[in-house]
């Protein structure tokens, strides 16, 4: 499922042009917290990222856009895969966990939404 696009700005790219990673990784945290409280319909906080696997560079001016699959339902919890795509092309992959918190920020279940259901 499609979550977001972002566009690579000049300000995004170090001295060979190329996309700094760590901008990469803000999007990919922003764009999976988007979609963590989408599916839960709760608040959420990262916990987890797996190896990150940038795959190519992204350049100046590529449109970037991030997909979210394989989702496996917790108690309190839903982990994922998220990636990126340029140009047809996967640029960045990983695998994320988010977990629902309650307003005093503590661990609390997740009731699915009867739609999200062996997804």
């Amino acid at each position: 499922m499609k979550v977001t696009s972002k566009i690579c700005m000049t300000k995004d790219v170090g001295t060979n042009g190329n996309l700094f990673g760590g901008n990469m990784l803000a999007w990919m945290d922003e764009a999976a917290a988007i979609f963590a409280q989408q599916i839960t319909g709760r608040s959420v906080v990262s916990v987890r990222f797996a190896e990150i696997l940038f795959k190519k560079p992204v350049r100046q001016d590529d449109v970037i856009e991030f997909y979210c699959e394989k989702i496996k339902q917790g108690h309190t919890s839903v982990t994922f895969d998220i990636f990126a795509v340029v140009k047809n092309e996967e640029v960045f992959r990983t695998e994320c966990t988010f977990v629902a918190v309650d307003n005093n920020g503590r661990k609390t279940p997740i009731e699915w939404p009867e739609e999200n259901q062996n997804q």
